[in-house]
């Protein structure tokens, strides 16, 4: 088995990974940490661009500044490119509004050209991951993309039990560089719960189980164009 066989369809060996890009959008910093941080670094490290959209940060101040700097050094350890689609995040994804947001992620597909993209499940318990996960479905009518989505990323909701993966990426060799990019989410902060990076861990080694290796992440596929490896690529 080639070490790329469990990476997202649209960037397995053969192609040139140069010109593949994956587009991440999440609703908050740190969620793509949680839920993709190892696949984000296997990604980068095989060559492939990893353009990460957060597009809510709610918070403030000194701590938002702070917030912002440990997603920039999150960004740089695990090799994505940061972007905050309008330059200054909302303070929650409904802000936006829902047309709004959907117009600022086709814009944002439109310049980045993903061939694959990852966002959170339209299941996910969390209000602000279900409606980051609808608007980038809805953005996605206009661009011939592959979509995967993220596990949920707080096991004490019904989603978490009802999402079903479909797809698993072997991050054993990145999982410390991952743990190492969410360290600074796991302190507390004052009006936030913190990551719990043993939660984290244990999510990682249980999927790790399910695929047979120490740590893995999982996602469900939700829209693939072709078979993969299964069909000539072009």
């Amino acid at each position: 088995m080639s070490a790329d066989e469990d990476l997202p369809i649209g960037t397995r060996a053969g192609m040139d990974t140069s010109r593949r890009t994956v587009m991440v959008v999440v609703a908050h910093a740190d969620d793509a940490e949680i839920a993709a941080g190892g696949t984000i670094a296997r990604l980068s490290d095989a060559g492939v661009r990893v353009v990460t959209a957060v597009l809510s940060l709610a918070e403030t101040g000194p701590s938002a500044e702070q917030r912002i700097a440990d997603t920039e050094r999150a960004a740089g350890l695990l090799g994505y490119e940061l972007r905050w689609p309008r330059g200054e995040p909302a303070l929650q994804v409904s802000d936006y509004g829902e047309v709004a947001l959907v117009a600022t992620l086709d814009r944002l597909m439109t310049e980045i050209a993903p061939q694959t993209v990852l966002t959170h499940w339209r299941g996910d318990g969390h209000v602000d991951h279900a409606l980051t996960g609808r608007a980038v479905a809805a953005a996605l009518r206009n661009h011939r993309a592959d979509l995967f989505s993220l596990r949920p990323a707080e096991p004490r909701t019904i989603a978490t039990s009802q999402f079903c993966p479909t797809v698993f990426v072997d991050i054993t060799d990145q999982f410390k560089r991952k743990a190492e990019a969410l360290e600074p989410f796991t302190r507390p902060r004052p009006g936030f719960r913190p990551v719990d990076g043993a939660v984290v861990q244990l999510a990682d080694r249980f999927h790790g189980q399910l695929s047979g290796t120490e740590y893995a992440e999982a996602f469900a596929l939700e829209r693939q164009h072709g078979l993969g490896a299964a069909l000539p690529q072009g």
